[in-house]
Parts: C-alpha cells; structure tokens; sequence
C-alpha cells in the first residue's frame, strides 16, 4: 500500500508540473520564395501569424543570396507547409513557400 501511494503521489506531481510551467514550443524552419522588400516580408509574416496558437514569425534573408529563411515558433505540433500556403490566402500567387519542417521539439 506504501508504494502504491508513493507511486500514485509521483505522478499526481509529473502532473502538475508539466502544466505549470512554460508552454511547450515547436519551432519550424522553411524557405519562401517571392519576398523582396520590407512589405513583402510583413505580409508574409501577418498570415503566418494567423496559424493556430503561432507565438512568433521571423523572416530572414539568406546573406548568399538564398531564399529567405523563415521560421516559426507554435505550441502547435501539427503545422505543415500546406498550412502556411492556405494561411497566405490569394497571396501564394506571389509568394511561394518552398518548404517547412518541424525542427526542434520537446
């Protein structure tokens, strides 16, 4: 019975602490195709930020003439490129997201 109950209270506390804490976060890489000023940038970012429970959107453009980089920080762990194209709405005719990945997770 003294396990049972020291099993019982280990538990009720992994519980409780992994909701009391900092949401988990997933951060998503991915490349864009299309931007090429300020506006182009912020545009992209504002539908990317329309994403279910997206906390932040970054864009950065590669120094080797690259595609801009774009990353996402969620709390959500189901974001596809697929997503973020619907999120750009009648502007994915002039922006094209190349690719997304989750990559760091929990």
């Amino acid at each position: 019975m003294k396990h049972l109950t020291q099993l019982l209270l280990s538990l009720l506390f992994v519980a409780t602490s992994c909701t009391a804490g900092a949401p988990v976060t997933f951060v998503y890489q991915g490349e864009v195709a299309g931007i090429m000023c300020i506006h182009c940038t912020n545009k992209v970012e504002a539908a990317m930020k329309k994403l279910p429970n997206v906390q932040s959107v970054k864009i950065t453009r590669d120094e080797k003439g690259g595609l801009p980089k774009l990353e996402i920080i969620a709390t959500n762990a189901t974001i596809t490129r697929e997503d973020a194209v619907k999120a750009l709405g009648d502007d994915a005719k002039m922006y094209d997201v190349r690719s997304l990945r989750l990559v760091k997770a929990p």
